[in-house]
């Protein structure tokens, strides 16, 4: 990640740490020396940083002395949570927790189709959490990510044996590397210039590629960039709910899947095809294209 010099940042605290996003902002932030502080739900968690010589605490979502502790002498927090029935209450309960601490600026993972009106549990979750970050007093930066490119490898299978199943149709939407968000994220936790301030003065990124892009057009990459053809397979939207059951996905979550691909993604709600800049701009190079992803994984994408 190659971002622009300045002034050392106050300690960071990292809450998900161990997840996509979350590991590589953690290995950036170690290699720049920014003072930082990890937040871990398991005991092998903490052992696993702390002989890396990052600082990590036990602590929870569900404890808020925990996350107040975690937060002591922090200036800012870099605050992502996984989606779940709880994400709003996680997300409240850890910004109610950065003003107990005296926290000066949080850096949110939302997302780019949050709409507290939305079907998608975690698109309703993610705006709720937003409101609060925004009228908190915390000076705030919010990171809207678009469609992550990682989650073409739950099809990895499918994709090798030349499918790329969805119900969205040629419904079109902006996509981003995970480490792309990893690096705007670092930018902005070491730059105070695109910091937001507090209430209405926050700022937002939406961090997308540079166009939409369907299904169709996907399985176009990859057959291009992979060197097999793959076709794009419209699964009914009833009929793709029962694959996810199936699969093991939660009800609630495989619900809001359903709506996310087939409002927002065909139908083209809270919009999902809105592409920007900001990750370029951010960065200092281009965001990292769906064919760069799928060159970058091309082994777990082609068959033997």
């Amino acid at each position: 990640m190659s971002v622009p010099t300045h002034p050392a940042p106050g300690r960071v605290l990292v809450t998900g740490a161990t997840g996509s996003i979350g590991r590589p902002l953690v290995d950036e932030l170690s290699a720049r020396a920014v003072p930082m502080r990890v937040l871990c739900r398991r005991p092998e968690q903490v052992r696993s940083f702390t002989d890396r010589g990052v600082e990590a605490v036990l602590g929870s979502f569900e404890d808020g002395a925990s996350l107040r502790e975690a937060m002591r002498d922090c200036d800012q927090v870099f605050l992502n949570t996984a989606a779940g029935p709880d994400q709003f209450r996680h997300n409240r309960d850890a910004i109610d927790a950065a003003v107990a601490a005296g926290v000066r600026h949080v850096v949110k993972v939302s997302a780019s189709d949050a709409n507290p009106r939305s079907a998608i549990p975690w698109a309703r979750d993610h705006a709720l959490a937003d409101d609060h970050l925004t009228r908190s007093g915390l000076a705030w930066t919010r990171l809207q990510p678009g469609a992550f490119t990682k989650n073409l490898l739950t099809e990895a299978a499918a994709i090798r044996r030349g499918w790329l199943p969805q119900t969205s149709g040629h419904g079109a939407t902006g996509w981003v590397d995970v480490l792309d968000v990893a690096a705007v994220a670092v930018r902005v936790l070491t730059d105070p210039g695109v910091q937001g301030g507090s209430g209405e003065r926050g700022r937002v990124y939406r961090l997308t590629g540079d166009r939409p892009l369907s299904y169709p057009e996907i399985a176009g990459i990859l057959t291009e960039t992979l060197g097999h053809r793959v076709r794009y397979v419209h699964v009914p939207g009833p009929a793709f709910y029962l694959a996810l059951r199936a699969g093991g996905v939660p009800g609630w979550q495989a619900r809001g899947l359903v709506h996310q691909f087939v409002d927002v993604v065909r139908r083209g709600q809270d919009d999902g095809r809105l592409c920007t800049q900001d990750v370029p701009d951010l960065i200092g190079r281009p965001a990292t294209t769906v064919a760069d992803f799928a060159a970058r994984h091309r082994a777990e994408l082609t068959a033997a």
